[in-house]
């Protein structure tokens, strides 16, 4: 419907009419929520396929993810947003507050069994996940606020996680503080940091390459989605079809939420989309430890298992739309923007 529609771009077709300066990169990433889609699909039926990726091999692609969306921003862009504290501070209470009372809330319409309730509810009050930094580069958000958010949060679920345990579910679930820290910096902190230093000190070479950074990216976190989707593949698949209506609604919500609280607060649609996305994205890999370390139910895990397919197609799918819908303000200041634009 949205590519007859021509909300997206079909075949180096920006809003019906042909881009011949449209790279093979650019193709590629028109296409990311369908390729996510596959790689589930294949993850689910096979998932011996992405067997040789183990958890050394995930944290590997995920740094190299993150390192990618470093590059794209300039230490200015960090300057301006600590200037505009404002969304981030929406972000976070939308992360830790509105988002696991809209999971409690879909749980209980949904009739869901308590195990299933749980283990949405604290899915509902992890951090955001780093993919969200992909997503928002390719919906021209802002990256910079996209990370800061995500850091924010990361370092926020030391406390509020366990809060969000304590007020929703009526238990206390203990989170490894340091741990989180450790990943915060190993995951995040360092390699921004890295791809921003690169980008500052070779910023010829950084531009040339960032018209690939969405494709690249997205070849990356592929691989991502299929492990962590293939290493659930038994619980995903057994799960019926009011947990995936469950997990879908949520992300789907989620974004509404998202977009209405950033409007609310004053946001442009820049900061709009950003803030979408990064309340939209959870980290599903660390709730599902929690639920499978601290609730006996083994069901508590499986709709983190679950929304490690819904929640990239869902925010993928919004970030295609907003990417065949690029802002004025960003033509001239991203170089890989110009191949969307008409």
């Amino acid at each position: 419907v949205l590519f007859r529609a021509g909300q997206l771009p079909v075949l180096g077709m920006s809003h019906g009419v042909a881009n011949p300066k449209r790279s093979l990169a650019s193709y590629f990433s028109d296409y990311f929520t369908f390729w996510i889609a596959v790689t589930s699909a294949v993850a689910l039926s096979y998932p011996h396929v992405f067997s040789w990726l183990g958890p050394d091999a995930i944290r590997s692609l995920l740094v190299i993810l993150v390192f990618m969306m470093g590059t794209t921003a300039r230490p200015s862009d960090f300057r301006e947003c600590l200037l505009k504290p404002r969304p981030v501070i929406v972000n976070f209470v939308a992360c830790f507050v509105v988002s696991p009372a809209v999971a409690l809330g879909i749980g209980r319409v949904l009739n869901l069994k308590e195990g299933f309730i749980v283990g949405l509810v604290l899915m509902g009050g992890v951090n955001g996940g780093s993919a969200s930094n992909l997503f928002t580069l390719i919906a021209g958000g802002d990256v910079a606020l996209s990370v800061l958010m995500t850091v924010s949060t990361t370092l926020g679920a030391v406390v509020c996680t366990p809060l969000v345990a304590q007020i929703f579910l009526g238990t206390i679930v203990p989170v490894d503080a340091f741990g989180i820290l450790v990943s915060a910096l190993q995951v995040v902190l360092v390699p921004i940091g890295l791809g921003i230093a690169c980008s500052t000190a070779m910023p010829q070479v950084a531009r040339r390459l960032e018209p690939a950074i969405p494709a690249l990216g997205l070849g990356t976190a592929i691989p991502l989605i299929g492990a962590v989707v293939a290493g659930s593949a038994e619980p995903i698949l057994g799960a019926g079809a009011s947990l995936h209506i469950a997990a879908m609604s949520f992300h789907a919500a989620l974004c509404g939420v998202g977009y209405l609280l950033a409007a609310l607060s004053g946001s442009d649609e820049r900061e709009r989309r950003t803030v979408t996305i990064e309340v939209a994205m959870k980290n599903q890999v660390f709730a599902c430890m929690l639920a499978s370390a601290h609730f006996a139910d083994p069901a508590a895990r499986v709709p983190a298992a679950t929304a490690c397919i819904w929640c990239p197609v869902v925010v993928s799918g919004l970030a295609a739309v907003w990417k065949a819908r690029a802002l004025p303000s960003l033509r001239g200041k991203d170089a890989w923007v110009g191949e969307y634009l008409p």
